[in-house]
């Protein structure tokens, strides 16, 4: 038998051994208890929101539209605890704004909402009740088959006068000052010097006397203010909703 050559090469075969989870290793398990968690975070939202009333949802909708349309307390921004027809909605504010410990104005909201409950139950969706750093703000909006003014003017409909006057049943039991403020739409005049400011100025002022015919004390209306159509309630410039009479009813 002849002997090996001394120079045959030396093959050294390395395998690699596997590390059980294919080419992807353990990843796609974090990847699916990601989903899974996802999921069933989704699913407890949608139950939550199926578990609410239709009023705690229009409730909570309505915070939303309109927390961000005024800029800051100066506006009138809807900060802190925000309210509509069929029971509050609370929200933290920030520092200095109306908690619970005001006492009053939740005497105030809570009377403010039965009333229109109760009394003003067809105009219950153009009333909005915000509690905000500076005070309650009542939003008077209309509606295009349910105006609280004529047209371009500052004439009050039936519906207009029913509603201030039943407000100021409540606002009259209260010794807290109010201000109120005229607001528009963008729609224009065609010509002429009597623009959204003048129209704006007029309703409230209009707002101011039918308040004061049914017993509210004219020495407790602090100011009367045109915004015009500049803060809109509503993202749609055109939207009736932005035409309206705003009432704040101020801390003492």
């Amino acid at each position: 038998m002849s002997a090996a050559p001394q120079n045959q090469p030396i093959i050294i075969k390395r395998i690699k051994k596997g590390h059980g989870g294919g080419h992807h290793g353990g990843a796609w398990k974090v990847a699916y208890a990601d989903f899974v968690t996802a999921m069933m975070a989704l699913f407890l939202v949608l139950w939550l929101v199926a578990m609410l009333s239709i009023d705690t949802k229009k409730a909570v909708a309505e915070y939303f539209r309109s927390h961000t349309v005024f800029k800051g307390t100066e506006a009138g921004g809807a900060t802190g605890f925000s309210t509509m027809i069929g029971g509050p909605v609370k929200i933290d504010a920030e520092e200095g704004g109306i908690k619970s410990r005001d006492k009053r104005f939740e005497l105030i909201a809570a009377k403010l909402n039965k009333i229109v409950e109760d009394k003003l139950h067809e105009y219950r969706e153009q009333v909005m009740i915000f509690t905000t750093s500076e005070g309650i703000r009542l939003e008077l909006t209309e509606r295009d088959m349910s105006p609280m003014f004529e047209s371009g003017t500052a004439k009050l409909m039936p519906g207009g006068e029913e509603v201030i006057s039943t407000l100021a049943e409540v606002l009259s039991e209260f010794p807290n000052a109010i201000a109120i403020e005229g607001h528009t739409d963008r729609s224009r005049y065609p010509g002429g010097n009597y623009t959204n400011w003048e129209l704006a100025a007029d309703r409230a002022n209009v707002a101011r006397r039918q308040l004061v015919s049914k017993g509210f004390d004219a020495a407790k209306i602090t100011r009367v203010t045109s915004y015009a159509d500049a803060v809109p309630l509503r993202d749609d410039p055109f939207d009736p909703a932005n035409r309206r009479v705003s009432i704040l009813v101020q801390p003492d």
